[in-house]
């Protein structure tokens, strides 16, 4: 026989082969040959195998960054390296913790600094962003004998030059190192891609690099006192008078002491290419039927069996076979539902429904409903149960159960869809990307009110709220005494920056 039958590991193997031909013989050929040499060798090459792979991750357990490829240290072990490093671990994954301890020097390096700023933002909460400081947002006057920085210095083309028509006002009004306060309407203020060969490094000091729904751009930012073309975005750059108000989302950032922080919206279940997507399908074999990160566009029909869905997007939900006792015909875990009707015990956990939900029974837990909530009378000896849930308000069901529930209203983030070649701005529907993910604008009662405080609803693992509020309690740390960071969602950011115009040649 050969002696492929015996070996299994690789160890193991590589001891056989260095045995002499002869005992490799006698031990796989022939009628008596029983394999007994090989058997012991693949024991030894087991128990080989095992040493190598211990002694392996203890050599991993010595650096907590994540490799490129191989072992990384053990999660456990992180608490122990940020207290060498004096660390304060605030992210919410173990992801986030390994940036924060692997990049806790080089941050401290360049600490208060917008590069570090945006580091943070993009190992810790994973986010693509783009940094303001707020000082440079304030208006404030132009003194006489004022240095002006040259053009050029601030990413200006070299054709055209202010400082060689100074006794043109109009022209020198267009001087981007002037501390100009009154937007110039004549001119449109906005993002611009920078010309240049695939993977060529501009040499424009003003030149920034961005990562755009997936295309990485440079680009700069034109006419920086002309009028925004997009006011509220990274690409509104015009000066404010000081904004006391206290800073959110929505107001406050233009302030010496604030740091603004504009990210793009997460897209959600339908980012392009994310999950596999079916349309109608109609499940009759008497079974349990598992689905994980699937998008069901059209119905979903159970006839027969019982159904989990885990990590999936349903828009039409249908279950018609009632099963005895206990058992449920319906187990969702972090799953989106636009409409389901349940004949039988439905078991939901972290879980969002949008148009409308009826069940017979009902288990919820740090679930978000929004339309009408159906349920039928029970007894006490089965009764509904929603506990950490976001239910309608006012509602009432015979022999239900309710625990740590809130009634606020969410607050999802609006997106922008193309119709007739204008961009629209509403909420997105089931299907498009954005759907149902909470905006900052939400309650807290939402935002953090599940039974482990992070979100309720079928984004609680993707962990949006907690990444958002990791980020900005990490920057209190990297920021200097009494400047505050303001996170902005910024749908902008979803966008490509205009095109370069063409070069006028005189």
């Amino acid at each position: 026989m050969s002696a492929d039958e015996y070996l299994k590991t690789p160890l193991g193997r590589q001891l056989f082969n260095l045995l002499p031909e002869v005992y490799r013989t006698r031990d796989t050929y022939g009628p008596e040959a029983k394999g007994d040499l090989a058997r012991f060798l693949d024991a030894c090459g087991q128990l080989l195998t095992l040493i190598r792979r211990t002694l392996d991750q203890r050599l991993a357990d010595c650096f907590p960054d994540q490799p490129a490829s191989g072992l990384a240290c053990q999660a456990w072990l992180l608490p122990y390296f940020a207290e060498l490093l004096d660390v304060r671990l605030v992210s919410p994954d173990e992801v986030g913790r390994r940036h924060e301890v692997a990049h806790a020097v080089a941050w401290r390096q360049r600490k208060g600094t917008p590069y570090t700023l945006e580091q943070i933002a993009e190992k810790v909460g994973r986010l693509e962003v783009e940094v303001q400081e707020g000082w440079q947002r304030v208006a404030t006057t132009a003194r006489i004998g004022l240095p002006l920085l040259p053009a050029k210095a601030l990413g200006e083309s070299a054709q055209w030059d202010w400082e060689v028509y100074a006794e043109h006002p109009n022209w020198r009004a267009r001087h981007p190192g002037l501390p100009a306060t009154i937007i110039d309407l004549r001119y449109p203020s906005r993002a611009m891609q920078l010309e240049g060969a695939a993977g060529e490094i501009p040499q424009n000091p003003a030149a920034q690099q961005t990562n755009f729904a997936g295309h990485s751009l440079w680009w700069r930012q034109v006419n920086p006192h002309g009028s925004p073309c997009f006011p509220g975005s990274y690409e509104d750059v015009s000066r404010r008078t000081v904004d006391f108000r206290t800073p959110n989302w929505q107001q406050g950032q233009a302030h010496p002491k604030r740091a603004i922080l504009y990210f793009p919206p997460p897209p959600g279940f339908f980012e392009p290419g994310r999950f596999p997507i079916q349309g109608d399908l109609e499940l009759n074999e008497d079974k349990e039927h598992v689905f994980e990160n699937t998008i069901f566009t059209g119905k979903l029909r159970v006839t027969a069996g019982k159904l989990r869905l885990q990590g999936c997007a349903v828009k039409n939900l249908a279950i018609i076979t009632p099963l005895p006792g206990e058992a449920a015909v319906l187990t969702a875990t972090g799953s989106l539902l636009d409409r389901a009707e349940i004949q039988g015990l439905a078991c939901l956990e972290y879980c969002t429904v949008l148009a409308g939900f009826k069940a017979e029974r009902l288990q919820a837990s740090d679930s978000i409903f929004l339309g009408d909530l159906s349920l039928p009378p029970t007894t006490w000896a089965a009764p509904h149960c929603v506990r950490f849930s976001r239910i309608p308000a006012g509602l009432s069901v015979v022999h239900l159960l309710a625990y740590h529930n809130t009634s606020e209203p969410p607050v999802f983030y609006e997106f922008e869809f193309d119709h007739g070649g204008a961009a629209v701005r509403r909420l997105p529907v089931f299907g498009e990307p954005g759907c149902a993910v909470l905006h900052p604008a939400s309650a807290e009662q939402i935002r953090f009110g599940a039974e482990d405080g992070g979100e309720m609803g079928a984004y609680h693992d993707w962990r949006y709220s907690r990444l958002l509020a990791a980020v900005q309690e990490k920057l209190r740390n990297f920021l200097p005494v009494g400047m505050e960071a303001v996170m902005v969602p910024d749908l902008r950011l979803h966008r490509l920056p205009l095109a370069p115009c063409p070069q006028v040649v005189a």
